[in-house]
């Protein structure tokens, strides 16, 4: 990286915080900070919601996967827009309807306070694990182009870069000042931001990396035998079916999505923003996997999870790499932050305020939320600083995903559509899913006689999908069969949505100044990209181009908003 890349990533950072200072003002109140009091538009929550499940750990899990096994990375991604449109016709609606402030609110009503504490503590356990591999995963990409000089106390012996730790502590820092400053408004506008970025850098670097080697032609036949297939290797078509199904129940029952579908003003809009995830995952992937899969031509003994960034490095010119590695930032940011201002929600309102003081005031509560921020935060970056003595972050996410996440949310969403369950059933389902995934995680041997442990073996990563999902499914299917009554929370939940119309759902809605904010971030970028212009040498016509399209982008909006006065 040139000193151009370091000068535009620190402007970038800045913006970052600055926008998180600007929007400070408008948190009020716990729901200003992690609702935004149901104001945000369809379109910021639905890009939102893309960006904080497309982290930047997708660059090196998934971009990791697109260089070791190719076209399979995209088929996995896009399986996710089929979830999300599953999601948008059954559940974001439901949700949108209880006009609650935050999913803690709801589990508190269907399933009692005991359920709300151990879905807060046990659940942010895991979202933590998989936190701390958004962060690592940004400190890798980022190290692997800075290398400093020995005797720099900053140095990693071993590879001659920054220390992974000490990226992972000072970026983890600034994310969390972003979050806490900014809140949930802060996270949607950011998201936002930093999607038009990176949507644009990666149009560019694809036919730049075709170029580099030699064509499209010359890629499909340098890579090798079964890369373009729509499955490979373990990536079985089942595993593809069931990691629809994960991720159905994921972006239907987790926490930061679900909050999503809350911050709308009715359901309509929430079934909008699922649909516009949706879309994003079905169309996108294709873009967002190419430079890794290319890559694979350059340079076949790249480290996988490096690929990505690599293959930017090698065709972006000075200051544009700066410009995507500060996105990538952001979209690490865009996770944890999301993820810290959800779990930080609940911590403040369903423990603290439930549980300890009831009687707080407003001010007290959210500087409880921020000190909560922060805390969840080092637990964070330490978990960061530790993922690569446990296998590295695509064993890491992987095995979350597909044993853990179905456990922890079927219950809620099960809770949500169906009434008999309760708290009982809740302690069952994640109780023996757990267990179940223990058993398949460490008791089937890595190679066996006996035909079922060596087919298990071979196709593990279905098996964990498949266990994740059908042990929880039959627990709660029992308890729903055999129960005599419907619960009292749902009965409640029920009554209260039908007194929730849409009509009353709707709110003064705001949608006018995230959207001139985004604009005015867009059209800043894009004068950055001009003054770069100088000093791109026979690249200028490139980085002119670049900042070309974000101009149009930002005029686009402005004009949009001036057409709906």
């Amino acid at each position: 990286m040139t000193s151009l890349d370091y000068f535009v990533l620190i402007i970038y950072a800045i913006g970052m915080l600055l926008i998180g200072s600007i929007l400070s003002r408008w948190n009020k109140n716990t729901a200003d900070m992690f609702a935004v009091s149901r104001q945000s538009p369809w379109w910021l929550s639905g890009i939102s919601a893309f960006m904080s499940a497309f982290s930047a750990g997708t660059f090196v899990v998934w971009g990791g996967i697109a260089f070791k096994h190719g076209f399979v990375s995209i088929s996995i991604l896009m399986s996710l827009g089929v979830s999300s449109f599953i999601v948008g016709k059954l559940l974001a609606g439901r949700w949108a309807k209880l006009g609650v402030t935050t999913i803690g609110e709801f589990i508190n009503i269907r399933f009692g306070k005991e359920v709300v504490q151990f879905y807060t503590w046990i659940g942010m356990l895991l979202k933590l694990v998989a936190m701390s591999v958004a962060l690592y995963s940004f400190a890798t990409l980022f190290c692997a182009l800075m290398p400093l000089d020995e005797g720099n106390i900053f140095r990693d012996a071993a590879t001659g870069n920054l220390s992974i730790t000490y990226a992972c502590i000072v970026s983890g820092l600034l994310m969390l000042v972003y979050a806490v400053s900014g809140g949930l408004w802060a996270v949607l506008i950011i998201d936002s931001v930093q999607f038009v970025v990176l949507m644009v850098s990666v149009l560019f670097v694809v036919p730049l990396s075709f170029e580099q080697v030699g064509g499209v032609k010359q890629f499909l036949e340098a890579v090798p035998e079964g890369f373009m297939d729509v499955s490979n290797g373990q990536f079985t078509y089942w595993f593809l079916v069931g990691w629809v199904v994960v991720h159905t129940f994921k972006f239907g029952g987790e926490w930061v999505f679900v909050q999503r579908f809350l911050a709308v003003k009715n359901a309509k809009e929430a079934k909008k923003t699922a649909y516009l995830l949706g879309t994003l995952y079905l169309v996108s992937p294709v873009i967002w996997m190419l430079p890794a899969m290319i890559y694979r031509v350059e340079d076949p003994l790249a480290n996988p999870e490096q690929a990505y960034f690599l293959a930017c490095a090698a065709v972006l010119p000075a200051g544009m790499m700066g410009l995507l590695l500060a996105a990538m930032f952001s979209a690490a940011a865009s996770y944890i932050d999301g993820e810290v201002n959800v779990y930080a929600g609940a911590i403040t309102n369903d423990c603290y305020k439930a549980i300890f003081k009831p009687l707080a005031s407003e001010r007290e509560l959210l500087l409880v939320g921020r000190i909560s921020s922060f805390l969840i935060g080092a637990v964070i970056i330490g978990g960061a600083v530790a993922i690569p003595y446990v296998g590295g972050a695509e064993e890491v996410i992987l095995t979350i995903t597909s044993l853990l996440v179905v456990p922890m949310v079927l219950p809620t969403i099960w809770g949500l559509v169906l009434g008999k369950i309760t708290q009982k059933a809740v302690w069952y389902a994640t109780g023996l899913s757990f267990l179940a995934a223990f058993v398949v995680k460490v008791g089937i041997p890595q190679t066996s006689d006996v035909a079922i442990l060596s087919w298990l073996s071979e196709n593990a990563l279905v098996a964990e999908v498949a266990v994740g999902v059908i042990v929880p499914f039959i627990v709660l299917a029992l308890f729903e069969g055999v129960s005599q009554r419907t619960a009292d929370g749902f009965v409640q939940l029920h009554t209260r949505s039908l007194q929730k119309t849409d009509a009353e759902q709707v709110g003064s809605t705001v949608a006018a100044y995230p959207a001139k904010l985004m604009a005015y971030s867009i059209g800043a970028l894009s004068v950055l990209m001009y003054a770069l212009a100088f000093t791109a040498g026979s690249k200028a016509g490139l980085v002119i181009g670049f900042g070309v399209v974000l101009s149009v982008i930002c005029g686009l909006i402005l004009w949009s908003l001036k057409k709906i006065k």
